[in-house]
């Protein structure tokens, strides 16, 4: 809402926002006009905003007729004023006052009210209406008053066993004995709607008995209503068709999203469920599809050919005929599916790149939540792009396989299982294909992606069979299978390399496959990688050259898996540190098993990884000095480890933030169309909320081939990734912002100008003149989001030493006689 100083009086500042207005104190040091829920313009009526420290003013009130009547009043275009000073109502002098000094109708609450969006100006004890020369009358407590405000209770009522409480958007029912609600809390959050009264439960995680809860809602007037559930186990299924069926009636439900964290409380595409008194339960609206999806109708979304159906249970993506029983399988708070295809119809590569680029958009609270489940059947080219050998003349149906249970959390309850001889609800069973792990399709965390376009064969995992599904809790991702290595194939796009020195054989198990490339879809990453026949057919013998990177006097850093003997001298090297870096690692694979490989090297290269991003020996300083020096660094074998390492990590693709303190670059460095290659390693943050001390510049880089190191090193205070040595980066853009945007609250803000890059794929060849392509377009415009998007966070200042470092060195520490000796195609080599 645009804003503008119009009146300054005492000390106080009266400042128009839109048709309303703030009134602050001159000094405040924040405006807490970006945090109201401001109400919808009306013609004639005005809402003022007293702010804390305004409203501590001794002179408010003396100063405040001569700053409403200077700001609104004088035009007379305002009939009526609503002031949201907290306890101005009670004050029926002052109130009655200044209406009629004003000669305006003046609102006033009688109390607090609840100022943040949703909250309909909910006051708890009421508005109060102030005519001139009238006496006061009450006015409602929400603002637009609903026509459903007047059937809801003014106070608490106990009805049995529960207790029946106003709150913003209805009532809130809840235990006797449990805490009343009060502002700040879940229940207070949940908007109002002013078409329908709601009914909220499971405020804390608690919720009474479903008999109890629906004998107090049938105790409330019959107008429209909708139940919202907070995460508790309300939300279960067998909780919402016993308080149907006790109620007697169908029951509208609304997934509002709620405060919290974890899989327990992801947003479901399901915005509102009817839960009917049989059982069964129907989508009636859906929240707004994924990006780079299309609405198709109140209930379905559409990406190119595919058509994905929001049912109770998840998604339904189809390309033909929509399978009824789908809609079968109810909703479930510990979880959602995506069901792929159609019973008995083929499922293609369109199908599988659609589930791929819906998962890849998604955050990871959702991702993590999903699990697949294959309704259709193959066809010989999905079958030939996941890696699967044609399909019999005759095939077997396999058996139904049920998704795991989600774990019990606190507030949580997994749904009970009925008593014998107790009534299931009817839409409990439903027959199942075989489920998927998510990671199969999308990175979720660790696994990189399975990625493709319609018709391209490329190397892939097997499909799980119904009776090799392992059954693995929701909150951690799917385990591969024994042999299949959790790395990506190299760098993005590229083919894995075979090793480079056969005297060094690396162990079976991690033999190197070779096969076709594997065309990308915009956003996802590189298959994982499989192991390859001991034999591969001759047609896939062609030598794969191996990504080795040189810029003149650095070390050449070749793109490969560590062979045995290099994790071996590594292991040496590395001593005590080792053992230390070791328990980081296996921290780690306890908590993602599909990080768990199949080789004993393994955890040498993450145990590299570790120390590179460690305080240690083998730290990244010490390591790129090496690298750009020549040398291998102080621990020997690390930089092979650190790269296979690396490899095994998921790909990141999203924006990654660097920052510097030394000053703008020159300007050659950021021409846009200029090539900068970093010889070391290059680390970012994924991180866009965060910043380092006395940054004057942000660099914002949209990867290709970063990897990142958040699941290897749990709970550190920045997630960064790790860029492969001898990146090479594009500049697209430099965006500087004007210095009246800075937050005048003296708060920490981000440097105004940011540098835009993008990472180039290994062997990407460049326009000479330095034109952006399309790539560089679309990068850019994801980049520009980022940027917007980062600019409008509250920052936190990270001054970890380390983390620090590698944040501002390499890249940014650019070099006059560096960039002086740029090449007419652009290309600087940065070092420090």
């Amino acid at each position: 809402m645009n804003s503008s100083v119009h009146q300054q009086a005492g000390g106080l500042v009266a400042e128009r926002r839109g048709p309303h207005l703030l009134i602050r104190r001159h000094d405040e040091a924040e405006s807490p006009g970006s945090a109201i829920g401001w109400p919808a313009p009306a013609p004639g009526h005005a809402f003022v905003l007293v702010s804390a420290g305004a409203a501590g003013e001794s002179s408010l009130v003396t100063l405040l007729p001569s700053l409403l009547h200077r700001t609104l009043v004088a035009d007379g275009d305002i009939s009526s004023v609503r002031i949201g000073l907290p306890g101005l109502g009670a004050d029926s002098l002052v109130s009655q006052a200044l209406a009629d000094a004003l000669g305006v109708e003046i609102f006033a609450p009688d109390g607090d009210f609840a100022g943040h969006p949703g909250a309909a100006l909910y006051a708890a004890h009421g508005w109060l209406h102030f005519r001139p020369g009238s006496a006061s009358a009450p006015a409602g407590r929400r603002h637009p008053v609903p026509h459903w405000e007047a059937s809801m209770p003014a106070g608490p009522v106990a009805v049995g066993g529960a207790a029946i409480e106003p709150v913003p958007a209805g009532v809130l029912v809840r235990g006797v004995d449990d805490r009343p609600a009060a502002p700040g809390d879940a229940a207070f959050a949940v908007p109002v709607d002013p078409g329908v009264a709601r009914i909220v439960v499971g405020a804390d995680g608690r919720v009474p008995e479903p008999a109890v809860v629906a004998a107090a809602v049938a105790r409330l007037p019959r107008v429209p209503t909708q139940l919202v559930v907070l995460p508790s186990r309300a939300r279960t299924h067998s909780w919402l068709y016993e308080f149907a069926r006790v109620l007697a009636r169908d029951v509208v439900v609304a997934a509002v999203p709620a405060a919290g964290s974890g899989k327990a409380c992801f947003p479901p595409f399901a915005s509102l469920i009817r839960q009917r008194v049989d059982g069964s339960q129907e989508v009636l609206e859906a929240v707004s599809p994924p990006r780079g999806w299309e609405r198709r109708d109140r209930t379905g979304y559409r990406f190119r050919n595919v058509v994905a159906d929001v049912v109770p249970s998840g998604l339904a993506l189809r390309t033909g005929a929509a399978d009824p029983a789908v809609a079968r399988a109810p909703f479930d708070p510990g979880g959602w599916t995506v069901h792929l295809g159609t019973a008995g119809e083929p499922v293609g590569p369109e199908l599988l790149t659609a589930a791929e680029a819906l998962l890849g958009e998604l955050h990871p609270v959702v991702r993590d939540a999903a699990c697949l489940r294959l309704a259709g059947v193959l066809d010989d080219r999905a079958r030939e792009l996941l890696g699967e050998p044609p399909a019999p003349p005759v095939a077997g149906v396999p058996a139904p396989v049920r998704r795991p249970e989600s774990p019990t959390t606190p507030g949580h309850e997994r749904p009970r299982s009925p008593a014998a001889g107790e009534e299931r609800p009817p839409a409990a069973e439903i027959a199942r294909g075989p489920v998927m792990p998510p990671s199969l399709l999308v990175s979720g965390p660790p696994v990189p992606t399975v990625s493709g376009a319609p018709g391209v064969p490329g190397p892939a995992p097997a499909l799980p069979q119904a009776d090799a599904i392992p059954s693995v809790p929701q909150d951690e991702p799917a385990e591969r299978g024994a042999g299949t290595p959790a790395s990506a194939a190299g760098v993005a796009g590229e083919r894995p390399p075979k090793p480079a020195r056969p005297a060094e054989p690396t162990p079976e198990t991690a033999a190197d496959p070779v096969g076709t490339e594997l065309a990308r879809t915009p956003g996802a990453e590189p298959i994982p990688e499989v192991p390859a026949l001991a034999e591969p057919p001759e047609a896939d013998a062609s030598p794969v050259a191996e990504r080795t990177i040189s810029t003149g006097r650095e070390l050449v850093v070749t793109d490969r898996p560590s062979t045995a003997a290099e994790q071996a001298r590594f292991t040496t090297a590395a001593g005590e540190a080792y053992s230390e870096a070791l328990a980081t690692v296996n921290a780690a694979l306890a908590t993602w098993p599909s990080m768990r490989q199949a080789e004993a090297g393994a955890k040498a290269d993450f145990v590299a990884v570790c120390l590179y991003l460690g305080r240690g020996a083998g730290n990244s300083a010490e390591l790129d000095a090496a690298v750009r020096s020549g040398t291998g660094g102080e621990l020997d074998g690390q930089v092979p480890c650190l790269v296979s390492g690396l490899r095994r990590l998921p790909i990141h693709r999203r924006a990654v933030l660097r920052q510097s303190r030394t000053g703008q670059p020159p300007e050659s460095a950021v021409q846009p169309g200029a090539v900068l290659t970093e010889p070391g390693f290059l680390v970012g943050s994924t991180d866009l909320d965060v910043t380092v001390p006395d940054a004057d510049l942000d660099v914002l880089i949209w990867p290709a081939s970063a990897r990142r190191t958040s699941e290897l090193r749990i709970g550190q205070a920045v997630s960064e990734v790790v860029f492969f040595a001898g990146a090479r980066f594009k500049a697209l853009a430099v965006r500087t912002t004007d210095p009246a945007e800075d937050p005048a609250d003296g708060s920490t803000a981000t440097p105004r100008t940011a540098a835009l890059f993008r990472e180039l794929d290994p062997g990407e060849q460049v326009s000479a003149t330095g034109e952006l392509d399309e790539h560089d377009l679309a990068a850019l415009a994801k980049l520009d989001q980022a940027l917007d998007r980062r600019r409008r966070c509250t920052l936190r200042v990270v001054d970890e030493p380390e983390v620090l470092a590698r944040m501002t060195t390499s890249l940014l520490e650019w070099r006059e006689e560096t960039a002086s000796r740029a090449s007419a195609n652009h290309t600087i080599t940065l070092a420090s």
